[in-house]
This record gives C-alpha cells, structure tokens and sequence, in this order.
C-alpha cells in the first residue's frame, strides 16, 4: 500500500531535520518514526473496512449460494480442487464487485465446494438476478477455457431474500435453510443436468414475485421456469433460469415440476 503523501512528507521533513543528530539517535528516530506511519496506516485501512456483525443482530439480507458439481470427483486430486477453489473465487469475487456489489461489503463463509455470500440490504438484490448471473457466466466459460477437463467448473447458483441473523458463529436463519433447499432440490440439479450451461441458476418464489416477473431492467421472466422444491421439511415452488439458446428440458421431464400452467395459478 501506498504512504499518503500528508505522511511523505511529514516523514521527510522530520528525516531532513534530524540529519544533524548522531547516527544512533537518528537510527532510533528513524525507527520510531517507522511504527507511527504504520499505525496511521492500519488505521486507515480498518476504516475503510466493514462494520462487524453486531451479536443476535438481524438484517434483511439476499443470500447467494454456490456449489460446484461433482467437486469430490476423483478425478479432481487435491491439486485440482485447490485449482478449482482458487478459480471459483475468483470468478465470483471479480463478478460482485463488476455489478456494484463489493465483495468485502459482503458477509462469506466457505463451504469446501462452494461459498455462500450474505448481502446487505443496502445493495439492490436487482443486481444479482441480472447481471451478476451473467458475470458468473462469463467467467466460467473463461475458465474452462483455460482449463483441463478435470478442472472445468460447472456451477449452481441460488439466490434468496429475507432476515438473518448473525452472532459471533456467523449467521443463521430460515432465510439460509430455504436458500440451500434451493440449492440441493433435486428438480433444479436433474434441470441442470440435462443442459450443457456452466452455470445453473435458481431464484425463490419470492424474488420471482417481488421482481423477477415485472421485467425490469434486462430481466426477462420468460427464460425462467418453475419447479416445485420437495426437500427435507421444505415444500416449496423456485424458479429455474435458462439463458437465451439453452436447452430447455421438458418439464414433464423434471422430478416434482409444477409447469407454466400450474405456477399462474
């Protein structure tokens, strides 16, 4: 990190001035001199950081999570899935902050194969329907690109809204259980599948409600179709995205689809 000037040239000044002294007491003053700029720089760099989570506080949040398929493949050795890790955040990390969602504004917790991010509520949850998505999407296709067959990344993606909580563990709530059914319901992974995108990207009924059906933006709520999550305790409807020029399976097809007619009603 760079010293601001204020602090180059209060340093060079007291430098020049004390050019006089004996080489011991200068070393010495040098030295202290050293420890003050780097406390004054700790200090600006932790104010610029985020606020930490307030023990028992409860936020209105978007939650998105990630997982990586088959990533205990053994054809994926630790090398690899390290490779794989390693390309994972960068993917996700450049996306967020490309669509105006700062990563580090951002809560993450890391789940071997996957990452979960915990937005606040004052970044638009908008943004990540479209075009965070889309970042995703571009990133994967760069890395696979670049990549061998045992180290290409095809992702899930979830994307949910509503309260967490946090304490001192991390966070908690119904909100992230409902995101993670998302993630694991067997209708979107037998979805996914049956393409051949890099990502697969599923939304809550709410969020598809609360925005995803009004269009706005460059959303387009024809490329989205519903599912019915009958997971653990959950039963619940999604809604699973398709990008223009993707296979589109039958939805007669799919373990516990409900269909377009069904989701109208």
């Amino acid at each position: 990190m760079e010293t601001p000037n204020h602090l180059r040239t209060g340093a060079t000044g007291l430098v020049r001035s004390a050019s006089h002294l004996h080489p011991r007491a200068a070393r010495r003053l040098s030295a202290n001199l050293g420890r003050t700029i780097g406390r004054r720089l700790s200090a600006q760099v932790l104010s610029h950081l985020p606020d930490p989570p307030i023990g028992g506080r409860s936020q209105q949040c978007s939650i998105v999570a990630f997982d990586v398929v088959a990533f205990g493949d053994r054809r994926r050795d630790d090398d690899v899935q390290l490779y794989v890790r390693s390309g994972l955040y960068r993917i996700i990390e450049k996306a967020f902050d490309t669509v105006g969602v700062p990563w580090r504004a951002c809560h993450r917790e890391d789940r071997g194969d996957g990452v979960l991010v915990v937005v606040p509520a004052p970044y638009a949850t908008e943004a990540l329907i479209s075009p965070l998505a889309d970042r995703v999407r571009a990133g994967l296709r760069r890395h696979n690109k670049l990549s061998s067959e045992a180290a290409q990344i095809r992702l899930r993606m979830a994307l949910h809204a509503g309260h967490v909580h946090f304490d001192e563990y991390g966070v908690a709530g119904q909100t992230l259980v409902h995101a993670f059914r998302l993630l694991e319901a067997p209708a979107f992974k037998t979805a996914f599948a049956a393409t051949r995108c890099e990502l697969g990207f599923v939304v809550s009924d709410r969020l598809y409600d609360d925005v995803i059906r009004h269009g706005p933006g460059l959303i387009d709520p024809e490329l989205y179709d519903a599912i019915n999550v009958s997971l653990k305790e959950t039963e619940a409807r999604a809604w699973v995205h398709f990008p223009p020029g993707a296979v589109r399976p039958a939805l007669s097809a799919w373990p516990h689809a409900v269909g377009p007619v069904a989701a109208g009603a």
